[in-house]
C-alpha cells in the first residue's frame, strides 16, 4: 500500500490535466459535482494501479459535460468580483493556474483560501474536498481547480460571523446541543437549500475541546457508522479535506476561529441529515478490501476508503478503517 503522500505518476498527472481542461465542476441532470479527479487520486492513494484508474475514468467520464471557454479575464485586482459566479469558472481556473505558476501553490493557497474557507460546507463540502486532494498529493492543476471551484460556490460571511462569536459548548454536550435544534424543515430539498435554511433559522454552537479536529472528526465518523447515510459519508470526507486545508488559513483567521468554522460547519451538515442519534464506534482492527476496491464503480466508495485510511493514520485511530471496512463489505463483491 502506498503512503498517504505517494508521488503522482506522470501518467496520472497527464490524466488529471486533461480532465481539468475539459470537464465542468457539475454535470446533469441534477447538478452533481464532478468527483472524477478526487476518485482517481483516492485510488492512487490506496495503491491501485494506473490501469484500474484509467478503467474507472473511462466509465465515469461518460456522465460529464464540458465547460464553456472563459468570457472574462480574472486578475488579482478583480478576482473577488467573481466570487459566487459559476459562469466565471474557466476564467478563474486560468487565473489560479497562473498564480500557481508565478508564486507556487503553497503561496497561492495561503493567499486566497482564507478568503474562501467560510464557504467550505457549500455543495456538500465538494469544493474543499477537491482542493484537499490537490494539496494532499501536490497536484497543481487540481489545486487550481479546487480554488476556482471554491470561488464559484462562494464564501459565507454568515458562517464566519457565527465562528467569530465564540458560542461554544464542551465536547460532551456538542452532539446533544446539535440534536436539540432538529427541525423537519432542515432535511428537505437539496443540500445547499438545507444548509441555507439552517443558518437562517438557528445558530449551532461550536465545540469546545483541546483538539477539535480530532474530536469532531470522530463524531462525524460515528454519525456515518451509525447511519450509513449518503450525506453523513460527506461529513467524513469533508473532515478529511478540512484537516488538509486548514494549515493555510490558521495564521490569517486564527486557530480558534478555524476550529469554530469547522465544528459549526459539521453541526450544520449534521442537522441537514436530521441530526440522528449516533453510537460511538468500537476501535477494532480491520483492513480495507483493496482487491474489491480495485473493481469499484462508485466514486464514493473509493473516496470514503481513502479518507478513512488517511484520517486513521493522522489520528492513530483504527476506528476509521474499521468503519470503512464495515460499510464497504456489503457494497463490494468479494470484499468479505
Amino acid at each position: 500500500m502506498l503512503p498517504p503522500h505517494a508521488p503522482v505518476s506522470p501518467q496520472l498527472l497527464q490524466m488529471l490535466r486533461r480532465h481539468a481542461a475539459e470537464y465542468a465542476t457539475h454535470y446533469p441532470p441534477v447538478d452533481n459535482s464532478d468527483h472524477g479527479p478526487m476518485a482517481y487520486l483516492a485510488m492512487h492513494g490506496l495503491g491501485l494501479g494506473i490501469d484500474r484508474i484509467r478503467a474507472f475514468a473511462k466509465a465515469y467520464q461518460r456522465r460529464l459535460v464540458a465547460f464553456p471557454p472563459p468570457h472574462a479575464t480574472v486578475t488579482d485586482g478583480n478576482w473577488r468580483v467573481h466570487i459566487g459566479r459559476r459562469a466565471s469558472y474557466a476564467a478563474l481556473l486560468n487565473f489560479f493556474s497562473g498564480e500557481i505558476e508565478r508564486c507556487g501553490w503553497r503561496v497561492t493557497v495561503a493567499s486566497y483560501l482564507p478568503q474562501l474557507i467560510s464557504g467550505w460546507v457549500k455543495d456538500a463540502f465538494h469544493p474543499l474536498i477537491r482542493l484537499g486532494y490537490g494539496i494532499e498529493f501536490e497536484v497543481e492543476i487540481e489545486i487550481a481547480t479546487g480554488l476556482a471551484y471554491c470561488t464559484i460556490v462562494g464564501d459565507d460571511p454568515q458562517l464566519l460571523a457565527s465562528a467569530q462569536r465564540r458560542n461554544r459548548v464542551d465536547m460532551a454536550r456538542y452532539v446533544d446541543a446539535v440534536c436539540a435544534l432538529r427541525d423537519p424543515r432542515f432535511t428537505r430539498g437539496s443540500f445547499n437549500d438545507r444548509y441555507r435554511r439552517i443558518l437562517d433559522s438557528v445558530a449551532p454552537n461550536a465545540a469546545d475541546d483541546a483538539d477539535v479536529q480530532r474530536s469532531v472528526g470522530r463524531v462525524s465518523l460515528d454519525v456515518f457508522d451509525t447511519t450509513h447515510d449518503f450525506f453523513a459519508l460527506h461529513l467524513v470526507t469533508g473532515s478529511h479535506a478540512f484537516r488538509i486545508c486548514r494549515p493555510f488559513v490558521d495564521a490569517v483567521l486564527g486557530a480558534a476561529v478555524v476550529d469554530d468554522l469547522y465544528s459549526i460547519g459539521i453541526a450544520t451538515a449534521y442537522l441537514a441529515i436530521g441530526a440522528p442519534q449516533c453510537t460511538p464506534t468500537i476501535r477494532s482492527p480491520a483492513v480495507l478490501p483493496l482487491h474489491a476496491l480495485a473493481r469499484a464503480t462508485d466514486e464514493h466508495d473509493v473516496k470514503i476508503a481513502y479518507s478513512c485510511r488517511a484520517q486513521g493514520l493522522a489520528f492513530d485511530d483504527p476506528a476509521y478503517v474499521s468503519v470503512a471496512a464495515r460499510y464497504l463489505g456489503p457494497r463490494l463483491p468479494g470484499a468479505v
